[in-house]
């Protein structure tokens, strides 16, 4: 016969480790912008360029012309440049003192509560935010497929 082997006792685990430690949301900082225009009728348009290419974006005669088919003129908007891989948030932008009622998305992440919630040429309803995301400016402007998609959205949500 096999001589028995003494095992230890268990020794009980502390009561707070027992317990999962709580989830808390990690806080990331505000997501930096810079802004380009006023928006008195709360449209914005949210694009991610370099900062020196932001002031010709007023002057973009695609984005213009885009503007002039839905009865809309630049001084109406503002351009909001994402100076982040990061998604901005609703809230940070009205913070800021925009009227963000109507956003225009051009390019990809950049609105926190539209990024798995949305189509590209879609427009949605986002609470009281209207939103439509697009390709980059620099890419509809030179593909009529894009610009016809872009321009049944934008009836579909300023015109219809």
């Amino acid at each position: 016969m096999a001589p028995a082997i003494a095992t230890p006792n268990p020794v009980p685990a502390p009561a707070a480790a027992a317990q999962p430690l709580p989830q808390v949301p990690i806080a990331r900082p505000p997501v930096p912008f810079d802004t380009l225009g006023s928006n008195p009728t709360g449209i914005v348009l949210l694009v991610r360029v370099e900062p020196e290419n932001l002031v010709k974006l007023q002057r973009n005669v695609f984005l213009n012309n885009m503007l002039k088919a839905i009865g809309r003129v630049m001084e109406e908007c503002v351009v909001v440049n994402v100076r982040s891989p990061y998604p901005v948030g609703i809230a940070d932008l009205r913070a800021s003192g925009l009227a963000a009622t109507q956003v225009l998305g051009f390019g990809k992440n950049l609105l926190d509560v539209a990024t798995k919630r949305t189509q590209p040429y879609e427009p949605v309803r986002l609470g009281d935010v209207a939103y439509l995301p697009a390709a980059e400016i620099e890419i509809i402007e030179y593909d009529n497929s894009r610009k016809k998609q872009l321009w049944q959205a934008l009836q579909r949500m300023f015109l219809g």
